[in-house]
């Protein structure tokens, strides 16, 4: 006879979201990873703007795969791009609680979701001055 695993009910974590009621038991280090999971997945379908994120990411690597970077180029790149994608998550968080509870907060605290915009685009311009310096030298030392 094939027993099957045991499924308890169990109170979760106030931060971890809606679950079913029951759910196989999970070590702590694991429900973060499923956790991050799901918010990475909510995140991207949430907002288009994280297309344009990922297209032009995959634009830089494949750049950067023609090019032959070293490592250390590649380690830049790689925290480049995903100083990006943490920024539009922050700024997805904020544009969420603005929308949530922004009829109830005051007329000031809409700077918190410029500052927010603001985060995304100066990584955005810091990453692209990033990647052009890198790209760039190696142009140069493949040309000349």
């Amino acid at each position: 006879m094939i027993k099957s695993q045991k499924t308890l009910e169990k109170k979760y974590r106030k931060d971890s979201g809606p679950r079913q009621v029951t759910e196989k038991l999970r070590p702590e280090w694991r429900q973060r990873l499923v956790d991050a999971e799901r918010g990475i997945t909510f995140g991207i379908r949430l907002d288009s703007t994280f297309f344009i994120h990922f297209f032009t990411g995959s634009a830089v690597i494949a750049t950067a795969m023609l090019l032959g970077l070293s490592a250390t180029h590649w380690a830049i790149i790689v925290m480049s791009i995903t100083t990006v994608l943490c920024a539009q998550m922050f700024n997805q968080v904020l544009k969420s609680i603005w929308n949530l509870l922004g009829s109830n907060l005051p007329a000031e605290s809409q700077n918190m979701f410029k500052a927010g915009t603001a985060a995304v685009c100066v990584s955005i311009i810091g990453s692209v001055i990033t990647i052009a310096i890198i790209f760039c030298s190696a142009l140069y030392n493949l040309l000349f």
